[in-house]
């Protein structure tokens, strides 16, 4: 086997394998990616047995071959290869060795026998619809970072995508806060309820960071397939069933105020930093257009700052950690929040005055 292909082909594509492949691996072909060089091109294949990657790239070919090789390894060296490299790859001592060159460099990678790669089959189309990238994008980019890291709590360790009327629903809360955002979807499929998990949310969300084409998803009784341009990603689903979200969500009536997103982070953020590592409280108070920020510290001291708001309700206090205020506020990229309140003990409810369809109910502590 002997083919050519450019780093700046080859660099992405490997890239996206190694965020796919176990980097720890209890069985050795699974930190291995499987690279096919065919009549068409060079195709890799990465797999963790949960999450698959399957992406085409072009490569010059003279004679054709399979070889798996260590994903890290690779990657390395082509990132490390000079930026307008054309990589040449052959296989030696019996396809035991793939052999890379890279101007000067020339490296032999152990390979293992592609028979044991696990086989990877694309989704045939039984439910399937398309999405533009950027709205799909959007829809992720506000769930995700409330997305559970407790994995005995599976049900809540990614983003639940459902159909409701003709909207595409994306929820996820660890307990503590919940996003909820929307889309519209032309589509007559309906979609009853997933779960897909935090490591395909993070994968995809490369891939929807870079490329602007339509996104397709097919979906399987247990598994969700992602293409978009010359790249199938195929997870597993999320077992479990997501909770109703809806019943935490705060009526939007009653008392709310008005402040400059950016205004809200920086009091948050700049009184922080002398809250508990570990709990990260602060206290916010709110009188007649003031908002104000407060931490009390026993081991360092206490902090406040304060913000001009349009309010006009009763005095109203409650403690949050400040990463959740912080989260919601930066996932949002609108000028002013609408924040509703009631008791000191009840959840608020955050909403992006240009953006309605985006919601965000962060639940308070005691401090």
């Amino acid at each position: 086997m002997r083919a050519r292909v450019a780093k700046k082909d080859l660099l992405p594509a490997v890239m996206r394998s190694v965020g796919v492949v176990e980097k720890r691996a209890v069985v050795p072909i699974l930190s291995h990616v499987l690279l096919e060089f065919h009549d068409a091109g060079l195709r890799l294949k990465a797999t963790d047995l949960d999450h698959s990657l399957i992406e085409e790239i072009p490569a010059e070919m003279d004679t054709l071959g399979t070889a798996a090789v260590p994903a890290l390894i690779l990657y390395d060296i082509v990132r490390k290869s000079p930026d307008s490299a054309i990589l040449e790859f052959s296989l030696a001592d019996k396809g035991s060795k793939l052999v890379v060159i890279a101007g000067k460099s020339k490296f032999e990678l152990s390979a293992l026998n592609p028979a044991e790669f696990p086989a990877i089959v694309p989704l045939k189309e039984s439910c399937c619809f398309n999405l533009k990238s950027p709205e799909f994008n959007k829809l992720i980019s506000r769930t995700k970072f409330s997305i559970s890291p407790e994995e005995n709590r599976h049900n809540l360790n990614g983003i639940y995508l459902h159909r409701e009327d003709d909207k595409l629903k994306a929820a996820s809360t660890d307990g503590h806060r919940l996003s909820v955002s929307e889309i519209v979807l032309d589509a007559k499929e309906s979609i009853q309820g997933i779960i897909i998990s935090k490591k395909t949310v993070l994968e995809v969300k490369k891939l929807l960071d870079i490329f602007s084409k339509d996104i397709s998803l097919t979906f399987t009784a247990n598994q969700i397939q992602f293409s978009i341009g010359n790249i199938v990603f195929i997870s597993k689903l999320v077992d479990g069933t997501f909770p109703d979200y809806k019943r935490v969500i705060p009526e939007m009536s009653g008392d709310y105020f008005l402040v400059k997103r950016q205004d809200f982070v920086e009091i948050v953020d700049r009184v922080s930093v002398i809250s508990d590592e570990k709990i990260r409280s602060v206290k916010l108070e709110l009188s007649k257009n003031n908002l104000s920020c407060y931490v009390a510290n026993s081991k360092i001291g206490n902090g406040r700052d304060e913000v001009d708001v349009t309010y006009s309700g009763p005095g109203w206090n409650a403690g949050f950690n400040a990463c959740y205020l912080l989260d919601v506020a930066q996932a949002v990229q609108g000028e002013s929040l609408k924040v509703y309140v009631k008791e000191s003990l009840a959840p608020i409810l955050i909403v992006d005055e240009s953006e309605p369809e985006s919601l965000f109910v962060v639940m308070p502590m005691r401090i």
